[in-house]
């Protein structure tokens, strides 16, 4: 089941990128242009998002294991 869902994953974003490429669309910004810049750009924001989530888990959040038994 899990390469499956893998395969799935990876089946979308290849034809995103395909579509991108293959149907024509007028930019209005200078970065819209760039073939294939909105899935880099989402997928980086993801990558950005989870990164930092785990850091704020760690260092802000969580506490010692003994952080109750030290009463």
């Amino acid at each position: 089941m899990r390469t499956w869902k893998w395969i799935c994953i990876l089946i979308g974003t290849l034809a995103s990128f395909v579509a991108e490429l293959v149907i024509e669309h007028h930019a209005e910004h200078w970065w819209s242009s760039i073939p294939g810049f909105y899935l880099i750009f989402g997928f980086a924001g993801c990558a950005v998002i989870i990164f930092l989530s785990k850091a704020l888990g760690k260092f802000l959040l969580q506490r010692p294991e003994d952080y109750y038994d030290g009463r």
